[in-house]
């Protein structure tokens, strides 16, 4: 009977009632009992981390959203920013090629070659061609351009009147078929001459045919020479500039009348110094657009 446990429980109108429980199935139903306690504990405390675990996430999910948002716009961004500068890119590769081209076709109509030449001594390395109209291959060709224009003697050195074309005509003295190598441009004695591009003094002196003269090398194989002068204003081995007063317009030597006779050779050849008088306004047309 020790191992045994009574319970007697008794009602309002004085009933009695017992129950009898072993010690064994109490201890069972105990340890039971403790076990849901402690399977409710540990099921609160795991469903708490897990809340806060869910808080976490949804937090990170909410910033990773942001960013994501942040970087498409930025992308968007720059991808225009690209489209345009790649646009403004193509237009003023547009333009330089046009200009080129004009420019190239002006020149090419006066005689002078502006294809693009490196040195070939002490050079070398594999070959890659560069692509046609590419950025870089349309550089060089216009640094080459700026550099060849600045050696093409363009415009005239003095303003008048031209009173004798190059080429073949009568002689003013004596009145004879001769060969004509520039122009005479007639104007007052006194007048300002001007350099047409950028040189270096290779002569200079008198005679009885040329007067007072002025011989200019400008590179890129280009010279001039300005014949008949009243006076010069360099002396041999001075550097000029387009535009820089070099001389002025005289009688001196076998003339007629106060003028200016202008030569122009490229190549060490005669040309028609006409050409690069009249191409000069087209390329500043060309050069303003």
């Amino acid at each position: 009977m020790d191992k045994q446990i009574h319970f007697i429980v008794t009602s309002e109108r004085g009933e009695i009632r017992s129950f009898v429980v072993s010690k064994k199935n109490l201890k069972i139903v105990f340890w039971f009992c403790c076990f849901l306690m402690l399977g409710s504990g540990f099921g609160w405390f795991f469903s708490g981390e897990n809340f806060v675990l869910r808080e976490r996430v949804a937090t990170m999910q909410k910033n990773l959203a942001v960013t994501v948002a942040l970087n498409t716009s930025m992308q968007a961004r720059t991808t225009k920013q690209e489209q345009e500068q790649q646009a403004l890119l193509n237009a003023a590769l547009t333009d330089l090629k046009h200009k080129s081209q004009v420019i190239e076709s002006i020149l090419a109509s006066v005689g002078v070659n502006l294809e693009v030449h490196e040195s070939k001594k002490g050079a070398g390395g594999p070959f890659t061609r560069l692509p046609q109209d590419s950025y870089a291959g349309l550089t060089l060709k216009v640094d080459h351009y700026l550099d060849t224009i600045q050696s093409v003697p363009l415009g005239a050195p003095v303003r008048g009147t031209i009173t004798s074309q190059f080429g073949a005509r009568l002689d003013p003295i004596n009145g004879e078929p001769a060969f004509h190598s520039g122009v005479d441009i007639r104007n007052n004695p006194g007048t300002k001459i001007i350099a047409p591009a950028d040189g270096v003094v290779v002569g200079k002196g008198y005679d009885n045919g040329h007067g007072n003269f002025i011989v200019i090398d400008h590179g890129n194989r280009f010279q001039t020479s300005y014949l008949h002068l009243q006076r010069d204003f360099v002396k041999q081995g001075d550097t000029v500039t387009r535009g820089e007063v070099i001389g002025l317009v005289g009688n001196s030597g076998r003339s007629t009348g106060s003028h200016l006779h202008y030569e122009v050779k490229y190549r060490d050849k005669l040309i028609d110094p006409m050409k690069f008088i009249q191409v000069h306004p087209r390329i500043a047309a060309v050069s303003a657009k």
